[in-house]
């Protein structure tokens, strides 16, 4: 998935999975349910909902365009 569906799944509250093009894993297995992200290396999931997951996502595109 790209950002952007990543994204659309997040709003609509869509179950989905899938890889950031930062190479992070997120994913949301029930409708409306938490939305997780993890890393590779860890083994728990960190759950991330709302507004603050939006703005992680928003935060991460800043950085990539600052490069």
């Amino acid at each position: 998935m790209t950002d952007e569906q990543i994204r659309d799944s997040i709003r609509l509250g869509v179950p989905f999975f899938g890889i950031t093009e930062r190479g992070e894993m997120m994913a949301r297995y029930l409708p409306y349910g938490p939305v997780f992200k993890w890393s590779s290396n860890q083994i728990v999931p960190t759950p991330l909902q709302g507004s603050d997951l939006l703005w992680w996502l928003k935060a991460s595109d800043e950085e990539d365009h600052q490069e």
